[in-house]
């Protein structure tokens, strides 16, 4: 069972580890500046270890970001494309209808034709040679 083994994964993950800024909120971590927080770290004497845990910890809230917008994207896109679709099977349905009372209304030309055919015939009336072969 594979997909269960996934799903026991998902749940296992651990949280982000805190930070070790206290004073900056994941909001500011994500959007300030690569050179912006290299100063800041700098300034405030990490150890090289809580540097790097920040780096992650921002490349992480990064691809959670991308990830949420990516999601959304995805499900604006299957909106749009279920709406198109709903539309082009309505569109199908109108064309069906369209061609159906098309073909009614040939076979009822095609009918009254024939009876004019046949009307001809009985009445020997005689009909252009154009009109013989259909």
């Amino acid at each position: 069972m594979p997909h269960d083994q996934k799903r026991e994964r998902k749940t296992s993950l651990a949280p982000l580890s805190p930070c070790p800024i206290p004073d900056i909120s994941d909001d500011e971590l994500v959007s300030i500046s690569v050179r912006d927080l290299n100063r800041t770290l700098k300034l405030r004497g990490l150890t090289r270890d809580e540097i790097v845990r920040m780096k992650q910890r921002r490349r992480t809230l990064k691809n959670r970001g991308y990830a949420a917008s990516c999601r959304i994207k995805r499900i604006e896109q299957k909106d749009v494309l279920e709406t198109e679709k709903s539309q082009e099977w309505h569109d199908l349905e109108h064309i069906q209808d369209e061609n159906d009372a098309i073909r009614h209304e040939i076979e009822t030309w095609r009918s009254k034709y024939e009876s004019l055919k046949k009307f001809a015939s009985a009445n020997k009336i005689p009909l252009p040679p154009e009109l013989e072969t259909c």
